[in-house]
Parts: structure tokens; sequence; C-alpha cells
């Protein structure tokens, strides 16, 4: 590969993942995608993570999803998380758990494998899958990990993720009932989607100005056959003066390098009213198994104001992370 041609696609990963330039640079392949697809059951599960990080946050976060970079592989992926508060509510939502009667929450089968000083690395037991959660120090992913045991221990339910490294009966029940049937078969077939999302969760704040960006996964919509593609709505605020950046967000989405197999979906009706949809942008992929909802908004939100009461010192700071962030986004053009 030439040294010019390599040093451009390491600047443009960067948009993607967040990573420094020479950690961009140095996953670079030859003959290989800049930001690899991952394996079949690895896309799977970063799909259901995917999912469970977009339904975990609770607040207002600095980075898109509390995410600040991405390390995608083929069969591994880090996300280094922002903040204690972030892990918190992450871990919460994945780790797996038992009520007595016997239901199971959290994602099945999942056990943190390794604890290092840069993180944890977590995987489904008996699948070919791992995602790393970093930095943060270790100790502070012990304290998350302690202080969801005791909440668990409050409750009298059981942390399945603390018991034997094979799936539980609870968990295996749980798979059976609910990750078997033509629900399960509907969100596989469109993992690719959540997956790719996932391994480019940087760009909604390094190309997009926003001050917040949440999201969730929406129920099918008329305009597809049966149960319809994955469909991932992703709410994109701005505070008011600042541009919305449509075009360069769709423009990266869909790059035949770097981007996802999506295009413009034009073939969809409106939801709601026209009027109220002009700032909705949805992409989907040719054989329709994955739906992106982008929904551009402007929404001065109180609580992230830098002239925030005395008695909120962490929105004032909050806020003033996320002025520099957005700052940062549109000086660079």
């Amino acid at each position: 590969m030439r040294r010019d041609r390599t040093s451009k696609r390491a600047e443009r990963r960067r948009l993607y993942t967040g990573e420094s330039y020479d950690q961009a640079r140095s996953q670079l392949q030859p003959d290989q995608p800049p930001i690899p697809a991952a394996a079949p059951e690895q896309r799977n599960f970063e799909a259901e993570l995917f999912h469970q990080i977009l339904d975990s946050r609770a607040a207002f976060t600095v980075c898109a999803f509390g995410i600040r970079r991405v390390r995608p592989g083929n069969d591994s992926i880090a996300l280094e998380v922002e903040s204690e508060r972030r892990a918190d509510e992450i871990l919460r939502r994945i780790l797996p758990s038992c009520e007595p009667d016997g239901g199971v929450y959290g994602i099945p089968g999942l056990r943190i494998r390794q604890r290092t000083k840069d993180g944890i690395e977590i995987h489904q037991v008996g699948r070919r899958t791992s995602a790393w959660l970093t930095g943060l120090p270790s100790a502070t992913w012990k304290r998350v990990e302690t202080a969801a045991l005791e909440t668990i221990a409050e409750i009298a339910w059981r942390p399945l993720w603390k018991g034997p490294t094979a799936w539980s009966d609870e968990e295996l029940a749980f798979e059976q009932r609910w990750n078997t049937g033509e629900w399960a078969q509907n969100f596989q077939a469109g993992a690719w989607c959540g997956s790719g999302l996932l391994r480019r969760i940087p760009l909604f704040h390094t190309i997009v100005p926003a001050d917040h960006v949440g999201g969730y996964k929406g129920l099918g919509i008329n305009g597809y056959d049966g149960l319809g593609p994955v469909r991932w709505c992703l709410d994109i605020d701005h505070r008011s003066g600042v541009p919305y950046r449509k075009k360069e967000l769709v423009d990266a989405l869909t790059d035949p390098d770097l981007g996802l197999p999506v295009a413009p979906a034009r073939h969809l009706d409106a939801i709601y009213p026209p009027h109220q949809m002009e700032n909705w942008i949805r992409l989907d992929d040719q054989a329709r198994t994955g739906l992106i909802e982008l929904r551009f908004s402007t929404c001065n939100h109180g609580s992230l104001r830098t002239d925030s009461p005395a008695g909120e010192p962490r929105y004032r700071v909050l806020a003033e992370e996320i002025r520099k962030r957005v700052d940062a986004t549109l000086a660079r053009g």
C-alpha cells in the first residue's frame, strides 16, 4: 500500500473510530477494508451489545453513547468508556442476572473473561465472541461490578455472571424461548447493521456537532415484507445555531470504503406528516435487512446550560465538556 494512500486511509479511519493516527495506521492491513466486518458470531454479539448500549444510557454523555473510541477487529472489539457513571450503566444492563422465578436479565451467557489494568473482556460462553471495555482504571471496573453485585443481592436475585463458566439452566431456557424464533432470526439477519454502527460510534461526535445522541431499536414500519429490516432509530439533537451536517454523516455512513452497505431509502413513505420528517433520513441495504433512521433536531437542553444553578456543578462541567467537543468538531470542518 502506498505511503500517501495509507496515511489518508488512517486519517479517515480516525473519524469512524476516534483512534489516534498511529493507532488507526497500525490497524490497516493490505487488501483489507479499513474497518473490518465482524465474524458471524461476533457480529450477532456486537449487535446485541449495541442494542444494550443504546438502552442503558440514562443521562447526557460527552461523547456519543458515552463511548470515546472503538478499536474493531474481526473477532473482537474494544470500546473506550468515558466515565465511571457510564460504565455503571452499561454493566448493570449487560451482566446477566436471574429473578427467583427464573426470569433472566442482561445478555444470556455473558461472562467477564479477563480483568487487566486496561479494562475487562466480556464474552459469551461457548461462542467466538469478545469485547473489551476500557478507558478506566481496573479499580474502577471492579468497583462498578461490586456495586452491581450489591444491588442484585439487595433484591434477592442471582448474579449469573459470577456462576459457573457454562450457561445456567435459566439462561438456556431463556435462549430457547426468546432467541430461536422468527424475531431472533430477523435480528440476526440484520446484525451486520447494529455491529457496523457499534464499530463506527465516534462518527456521531467526530463528524456530527450534536450536544446529544440517543436511540433505540424500533419496531417494523410499512414498506417492507414480513417483519422488515432491523430498525435503529437515532435521535441527534443540536443546540440553536449549530449546523446539522446531515450530508456529511450520510456520506460517511454510505462511504464505499469505510461505511456500511446502505443507501437512502427513498422507497419509504413518511411515518408522520412530511413537515415533521423534513430532517429525518433513512438508510437501508439492498436486501432490506437493516434500516438506520437518522432524526436531526434542535433542542436547547436547560440542564446543559453553562449557567446552570450553583447546586448543579456536575451539569456545568458536563455542559462545558460537550461545548468543547462540539467546537472541536465544527473546527475540524
